[in-house]
């Protein structure tokens, strides 16, 4: 990949290369992923100081194959200092696009919910449902996501006040159809909303019943290498549930 005109960008992750230099994976506007080589980013006063996770940047890069060269970072406004929730949720968003997604493969139209996701972080009383309908999107838009709207046995529509059931790579089912001990018990408002636009919070107490579906939806995805992100956040909400 060569281009000469630049991309909006957020960065996703950097880790170090060689003694004063970077390797910057992007989510970019119109190329999706994008990895990069950023020399000499690591040393006092470069042009590349601005590459941190939570910043949008305009960038960029020269070069063909896995690792072009960056050749430009300008960042286009900042966010206000996160606390420890806001972080970590910002690493798991980020750890999710790496893990469900591959350099090169444009992704415009989820570029916008990312954003989104990014600025809601500030909310920090609605993170937890924010994140629910990333993860709902992010599904949605690699086209991985469950029908919600019927029963995959017998088609009967969803409809409000049972509750139904998900199972792993099979999708939702009515109470009479619920397919056994591996699938999971979600009140229909939860498949409701989660099927909806999900532009305000869904009602009270269904977070924990959103999160072990939607947990379970990505699992088939991300295979048997648990999310280091994931991990942390749960440690840091019981020892904040102890405080």
């Amino acid at each position: 990949m060569t281009t000469d005109a630049g991309d909006r960008a957020w960065v996703l992750h950097r880790h170090a290369y060689g003694d004063s230099s970077l390797i910057v994976e992007f989510f970019t506007q119109q190329y999706g992923r994008l990895g990069v080589l950023a020399k000499g980013a690591r040393r006092p006063r470069s042009a590349f100081a601005s590459i941190e996770a939570g910043r949008p940047l305009w960038i960029r890069w020269l070069g063909k194959g896995e690792l072009p060269l960056l050749v430009q970072a300008e960042e286009q406004g900042t966010l206000p200092p996160l606390s420890t929730l806001q972080n970590l949720s910002l690493f798991y968003i980020n750890e999710l696009l790496l893990r469900l997604t591959q350099r090169g493969d444009p992704f415009p139209e989820f570029f916008e919910e990312y954003e989104n996701t990014i600025k809601a972080l500030s909310d920090v009383a609605n993170i937890a449902w924010n994140l629910r309908r990333y993860e709902r999107h992010l599904l949605e838009a690699l086209g991985w996501a469950a029908d919600l709207g019927q029963c995959g046995h017998c088609g009967i529509p969803l409809a409000p006040g049972a509750t139904w059931f998900y199972a792993i790579q099979t999708g939702i089912f009515c109470p009479r159809h619920a397919p056994g001990e591996a699938s999971v018990a979600i009140p229909a408002e939860v498949l409701e909303w989660l099927s909806g636009p999900m532009n305000s919070p869904p009602a009270s107490g269904y977070n924990t019943h959103m999160r072990q579906y939607l947990e379970r939806e990505l699992q088939v995805h991300l295979g048997s290498r648990a999310l280091e992100s994931r991990r942390l956040l749960a440690a840091y909400l019981q020892r904040s549930k102890r405080g």
